[in-house]
């Protein structure tokens, strides 16, 4: 092989390498106190009395911010 061949061989296996090296860092990273999650929406609860469990005013879409409790736990799957 040529010299240049060998280079971006390297190169792209050096860069794969800091890649996952990244993500197995961030993968062990804890959630901190007063972390935020950003603004994410929720499809609208499936009744008045989901709605009225959650402390919303109506059944619809809603924010964790529309939630009226002290905490909110919130469990994430990968279905992917």
């Amino acid at each position: 092989m040529k010299r240049k061949t060998w280079v971006f061989l390297l190169a792209g296996c050096l860069a794969l390498l800091f890649f996952l090296h990244g993500l197995a860092v961030a993968a062990d990273v804890e959630p901190k106190v007063g972390q935020t999650l950003g603004k994410v929406k929720f499809l609208k609860p499936l009744s008045d009395e989901d709605a009225k469990y959650l402390g919303l005013d109506k059944a619809a879409e809603f924010t964790l911010k529309d939630i009226k409790a002290p905490y909110v736990f919130i469990e994430s799957m990968n279905t992917a």
